[in-house]
């Protein structure tokens, strides 16, 4: 059971946000046919349903607490401080701003500050950057990483409790439905005020939980999953597929689930694609700039969509990699000789 294909979904899931981003990014109207098939929500809590699983088998198998968080922040924030900081020194040279006046500007170390403590909605833009696109968020892809944090934070009280349970499951359903309601109350606010500030909530840790604890179950049923996996997947592709299409989120979070662990355990073939390392994160965290560095650049206007789009993603995959051997692994190599 140790062998599973995590590598593979995170890189497609990687790969799928990727594509979104340039599709709603870009605002080419030869791209928008490709939107339907390009969806970032999915791919984003799909990568929440895999931490619930990972992070919780992470923090079982480590000793003490202290060592736990050790390897989160080595596996996380190498690459998530080098984006920022880099971001924020690099597109001074796009700013419509001279030197001077970006770096003396006070919304400059806002940015660096509200992105460094995992608070990006807050102040997402950098002075004079990306000032005529879509959006002027520099890196609108990391909303998902103080998420991710939050994950991380209460992954040792939450096991803590669900080990005084005899039966787990009971515990793993309130939290799933508690979710549930947290996004659909937040919605029907937002729908009936049109306030804005119930978007925000809308992206906060409470309403990806039926998501994530998902992924914690599977800790802790995996056997029984992988035994019956082959009828489990014949309700859940269809469920998905319902819900998706009449935009419900009911039994969505768990049929997402059912469908990330199928491929993870159902194609003994791609158990070595991530051999060559990890690339996922680092695709994750680089896009979004580089994208928007092209929009500025006029790169989409003045040039083919499609092609543009494919110089992308190999630039992309080639910082990903970079980045996994000159950053991340070391890292994550110091860690496990301290653990």
């Amino acid at each position: 059971m140790h062998k599973n294909n995590f590598d593979f979904i995170r890189f497609i899931l990687s790969f799928t946000v990727i594509l979104a981003h340039i599709i709603d990014l870009s605002q080419h109207s030869s791209l928008t046919f490709l939107r339907p098939f390009f969806d970032s929500n999915i791919a984003v809590t799909g990568f929440f349903v895999i931490s619930g699983f990972l992070i919780t088998r992470s923090y079982i198998s480590t000793n003490h607490i202290k060592q736990y968080f050790i390897k989160r922040a080595n596996r996380l924030l190498p690459g998530y401080l080098f984006t920022v900081f880099c971001g924020a020194i690099f597109l001074s040279f796009v700013s419509t701003l001279s030197f001077h006046e970006y770096f003396l500007s006070s919304d400059f170390y806002k940015y660096l500050f509200y992105n460094i403590t995992f608070l990006n909605f807050l102040h997402p833009c950098l002075p004079g950057v990306f000032l005529n696109n879509h959006e002027c968020a520099v890196n609108g892809a990391l909303w998902t990483i103080k998420v991710e944090v939050g994950f991380y934070v209460i992954i040792p009280p939450l096991i803590y409790v669900i080990s005084k349970f005899s039966k787990k499951l009971f515990l793993f359903v309130f939290i799933y439905l508690a979710a549930l309601a947290y996004k659909y109350v937040v919605g029907q606010y937002y729908q009936q005020t049109g306030n804005t500030l119930f978007v925000v909530l809308a992206h906060q840790l409470p309403a990806f939980m039926s998501y994530f604890v998902s992924g914690m179950a599977m800790h802790y049923y995996l056997p029984k999953f992988i035994n019956h996996k082959n009828y489990l997947i014949l309700i859940a592709l269809p469920v998905f597929i319902l819900e998706y299409y009449f935009s419900l989120e009911i039994l969505k979070p768990l049929a997402l689930t059912i469908i990330v662990f199928y491929i993870a355990y159902g194609f003994s073939f791609l158990n070595d694609f991530g051999r060559y390392g990890d690339f996922s994160y680092g695709i994750y965290i680089y896009h979004f700039p580089l994208i928007q560095l092209c929009i500025t650049l006029g790169f989409f206007a003045r040039y083919n969509p499609f092609v543009v789009a494919v110089c992308i993603i190999i630039i992309v995959l080639i910082m990903a990699v970079l980045s996994w051997y000159i950053i991340e692994k070391r890292f994550i190599l110091r860690k496990l000789k301290k653990v």
